[in-house]
């Protein structure tokens, strides 16, 4: 089909096509524009295929500009599209060795006092490699392809938590909007990090010796 943008709002990456035959105006959002060159303006002449979705809404997709190219020239911009995930550094396995030394030194000093307030003063190092262990690392590049759109932007502190999360394929601000209209029943998991679930198992691991030890000393004894 063929139409004429009438409406578009840039900063939220939609807008509405009027059809050349005068039917209903229909939606259409920047990920489903094919013309990557620019984005769309009001007044664009564009050539479309209508659907409706499962709310029953018009909306247009593969949308192409007529007289701007479907694919642009080669751009420097291809370090932005591979997303590498986090990786720990030297001061993460330094404390990863002060966890586990001080839940050492924590065991030991109950075995021998059977006091536990004797034993809390060796295992805060842990608590605070805990909590340093689970901070929040910011990405190498400022700037990220969106897996949509392909529109360079910045991160942000949504995109720095999902990423964080362990997701690499992340969406800019209105991509993540449509997205969010389009999936409404999708369970948030936003908060649920696969850094923090492998320390979680990790922590298990570590301190169910402690607990072990502790319990054959008392059945012993």
């Amino acid at each position: 089909m063929r139409g004429k943008v009438n409406q578009w709002k840039d900063e939220k990456g939609f807008g509405f096509i009027v059809p050349d035959d005068g039917t209903e105006k229909v939606f259409f959002h920047i990920s489903t524009v094919k013309s990557k060159a620019r984005r769309p303006q009001v007044d664009d002449v564009v050539i479309y295929d209508a659907t409706r979705d499962s709310q029953n809404r018009l909306k247009a997709l593969a949308v192409s500009i007529e007289g701007v190219a479907t694919i642009s020239k080669p751009q420097n911009k291809s370090r932005y599209n591979r997303i590498e995930p986090p990786k720990k550094n030297i001061f993460d396995y330094v404390l990863i060795v002060i966890l586990l030394v001080s839940l050492a030194a924590a065991g030991v000093v109950f075995l021998k006092s059977q006091r536990i307030e004797d034993a809390i003063p060796s295992g805060i190092p842990a608590l605070v490699a805990i909590v340093l262990l689970g901070r929040q690392k910011k990405p190498k590049d400022k700037k990220f392809s969106c897996s949509r759109c392909n529109k360079i932007t910045e991160h942000d502190a949504r995109t720095i938590k999902a990423w964080n999360n362990g997701f690499l394929k992340l969406y800019c601000r209105s991509c993540h909007h449509q997205w969010l209209i389009d999936n409404p029943t999708q369970v948030d998991r936003s908060n649920l990090s696969r850094s923090g679930g492998c320390l979680g198992i990790f922590l298990i691991i570590a301190i169910t010796p402690v607990f072990v030890g502790v319990g054959l000393y008392q059945w012993l004894s």
